[in-house]
């Protein structure tokens, strides 16, 4: 099978899963009599960015409206204009790669009227194969207007993330003061989560975002981050003394291959003897804040994808996460190829400096390998294993230097 005949085939397996008992076949324009729904590939079955309901061009414009701080002017206007257009209903029939969906039982479009009072229809986004995949859906009602974002637990590794998601909303929401005149940070509420036909079902407030949203991506939201780190109190004591570590210290157990638990174990249990007496704050932090999940609008920080969220971890991870993150996508070699020089220095806008920062800068690290090492090991975990080779190797020939004195 070819890379696009694998693409095509996911985007159809998603698709039987949202309408059971379905069928769903590829097909070319031209509603035919008795289908449920017809869905348009945007742009093509070759390059699937996003599916959206055909014939709707209100909803399906309505998809394409969606801002990230990741976007520059260009791409915003792009998507802008694509909207507009996509919305007058011409370009239709130049979208010629389509899904069409016949027979079948209640499908996620019913129960989801169902759960939010409403009737609604969905565009559906796949994104690309990794562990992490899950199909999220737009819920939309007819005319355009956005309902809700629901994400489709459909794997061990998307029921595990959609569960911690919760769990981090149900925190944050009430405990975050949300989004008010003089800024602040807009986490989404929680609507529902639970299970439908062997699928787990999270559904989200949809934040706003907007084309005008636009400001200097270089400025990290560090008021936001620090805002966010202090939002369940602050502890502060030596790395060793921490439920932080402990949980650290036990991880390598959980790592399958016997190579690589081994290789872990020695990164884990050398950190622990460089950094365990240094004294550092733990807090909470978003576990993937960086410009693509976050918007600013009307002055308000918007901030999704929750999966990760966790407590009780040092300060700092989120500003290095939105910067080393960030700057991996334009490098010239692969990811984690290279120790990052200069990282410890991003952060000083939280206070950190000296031999605290240099250690956060490799817990960060240590806690990506960690990530990865987990996630690799799943059966969709394919794409991520080299640059999880790469990140212990990385970790495993750069030895930690023990910090004086253990405090910062």
């Amino acid at each position: 099978m070819s890379a696009a005949e694998e693409t095509r085939a996911a985007w159809i397996t998603a698709v039987e899963e949202l309408w059971p008992d379905a069928r769903v076949e590829a097909v070319p324009p031209g509603r035919a009599e008795g289908a449920r729904r017809e869905l348009a590939f945007l742009p093509n079955a070759e390059r699937p960015r996003l599916l959206v309901p055909a014939g709707m061009p209100r909803a399906a414009a309505a998809a394409l409206r969606r801002y990230s701080h990741d976007l520059g002017l260009k791409q915003r206007a792009s998507r802008g204009l694509t909207a507009a257009a996509v919305r007058t209903g011409l370009p239709e029939r130049t979208l010629r790669d389509r899904l069409r969906v016949t027979g079948g039982g209640p499908s996620i479009e019913d129960r989801l009227s169902e759960l939010l009072g409403r009737p609604v229809v969905v565009s559906v986004g796949l994104g690309s194969a990794r562990a992490n995949r899950k199909p999220i859906l737009h819920a939309l009602s007819p005319r355009g207007e956005a309902v809700a974002f629901v994400k489709i637990g459909d794997t061990g590794t998307a029921r595990g993330l959609l569960a911690g998601e919760a769990e981090a909303l149900s925190y944050l929401n009430d405990r975050l003061p949300g989004p008010g005149p003089r800024g602040g940070l807009h986490v989404p509420r929680l609507l529902h989560h639970g299970t439908w036909r062997g699928l787990d079902l999270l559904v989200l407030e949809p934040l706003p975002t907007g084309a005008l949203g636009l400001r200097r991506r270089e400025q990290a939201p560090t008021a936001q981050m620090r805002a966010l780190f202090e939002v369940g109190g602050i502890e502060r004591g030596p790395l060793g003394g921490s439920a932080y570590w402990d949980e650290m210290a036990a991880s390598p157990g959980r790592v399958i291959d016997e190579r690589q638990r081994a290789v872990f174990g020695e990164v884990v249990e050398s950190t622990g003897k460089a950094h365990g007496d240094l004294v550092l704050d733990f807090g909470a932090w978003h576990g993937d804040w960086t410009p693509w999940n976050m918007a600013w609008h009307r002055g308000v920080l918007r901030l999704w994808d929750w999966e990760r969220f966790s407590r009780g971890v040092p300060g700092g991870f989120d500003l290095l996460h939105y910067r080393l993150q960030e700057a991996m996508r334009t490098a010239s070699g692969p990811p984690y190829a290279a120790w990052p020089d200069g990282a410890a220095a991003l952060l000083e806008p939280l206070g950190l400096t000296g031999p605290a920062a240099a250690a956060t800068v490799r817990l960060y690290l240590l806690e990506l390998c960690r990530r990865y090492l987990l996630a690799a090991q799943e059966p969709i975990g394919g794409p991520l294993r080299a640059d999880t080779e790469r990140l212990l190797a990385l970790l495993h020939t750069t030895p930690p230097e023990p910090a004086p004195g253990g405090t910062p």
